[in-house]
């Protein structure tokens, strides 16, 4: 089985971390096209701080990755599936800030690939849509996997998942003393607002928690003030009873999955999103909806009404069971051949 995986140069999770599972899991047969130069210099995950890359965390080009005639192979049928960054639909858009895109006009038919080589869309197509907010995408005869759906329609629900790296690097530090109640490490602008209120309940109740926030990182602030790099954020959040996760500007973020490899209780908010295979309530997680809520699963933490390395334990295994990215890339082949065979 060969695959085509059209990528968009900028860094992006979803797809990203699927092309790191599906190339660990089938090696040179997912050709990225054109080369996403971002991963194999070591850009871990969005825009990185200032000298933070990481090399051996996605697996290495090492001439094993053949991009020669690619629009030769693909009019030859050589591919069984072609999968597609969503951002190479995109028409047009209003930018209200860097990190922040709405209105967004996507067109299957602009995807340079096949506008510049003069190739009809191929039916079956595979669209990644991991943004934010779901992409209106048209209808058509291609399949659209999304990171924020609610499994309604005819999508299928692809959200982040964690690299056997990452996983490794966290319980490296398992052996941390614990130093905070609760710990929360992360970012919110003008359109987290919810976030920054629940930041202030805890901080209010919960002195002793490990709690700091900073701007969105971006291209032209790439390190903010007061940021924690890579390695203290795993080292700081492992000293942690109790690991927090937020929503951001999208339900399914990164921290959902860094969180579940800690040595710590996962508290997380609930999320109107689908997720296959998710943590259940009170066996892997502990959930909450509201102000109330995160303080009774706080106190039961903290209070010792629940068995936190029991928690932690049950969490970890439903995490590399279904939830890496190598596991993520066998969901999508088997949803993928599902429907298109």
């Amino acid at each position: 089985m060969n695959i085509l995986f059209l990528t968009h140069f900028y860094p992006n999770y979803v797809p990203d971390l699927l092309l790191h599972g599906l190339r660990k899991l089938i090696g040179g047969r997912v050709v990225d096209y054109p080369r996403k130069d971002s991963l194999y210099d070591g850009e871990l995950l969005g825009v990185p701080a200032e000298n933070e890359v990481f090399f051996n965390w996605f697996p290495s080009d090492d001439g094993i990755i053949d991009r020669e005639d690619i629009p030769e192979k693909v009019r030859k049928g050589f591919f069984k599936y072609i999968i597609c960054d969503s951002r190479l639909t995109w028409t047009d858009w209003t930018q209200l800030s860097e990190k922040f895109i709405i209105d967004i006009k996507s067109d299957v038919n602009a995807i340079p690939f096949f506008r510049d080589e003069a190739l009809p869309v191929p039916d079956g197509l595979v669209i990644i849509d991991g943004g934010d907010a779901p992409l209106k995408i048209p209808s058509g005869n291609y399949v659209v996997c999304r990171r924020e759906t609610t499994n309604a329609g005819n999508t299928i629900p692809l959200p982040m998942a964690l690299p056997d790296e990452i996983f490794e690097w966290i319980s490296a530090y398992d052996n941390e003393e614990k130093r905070y109640s609760v710990g929360f490490l992360g970012s919110f602008n003008e359109y987290s607002e919810g976030r920054r209120k629940l930041i202030e309940a805890i901080a209010e109740f919960y002195p002793d928690s490990l709690l700091k926030t900073t701007v969105v990182p971006s291209e032209d602030n790439p390190n903010p003030h007061g940021r924690f790099n890579r390695n203290d954020y795993y080292r700081y959040m492992q000293r942690c009873r109790i690991v927090l996760n937020l929503p951001g500007l999208g339900f399914d973020t990164f921290r959902y999955w860094e969180n579940a490899a800690c040595n710590a209780v996962h508290i997380a908010q609930r999320m109107p999103i689908y997720i296959p295979n998710d943590f259940e309530d009170n066996k892997h997680i502990l959930r909450f909806s509201n102000a109330d809520e995160l303080r009774r699963a706080v106190d039961a933490v903290l209070e010792g009404k629940v068995h936190p390395d029991e928690l932690v334990e049950a969490g970890r295994e439903h995490l590399l069971k279904f939830h890496t990215t190598t596991k993520r890339a066998m969901y999508l082949l088997r949803r993928l051949h599902a429907v298109l065979g």
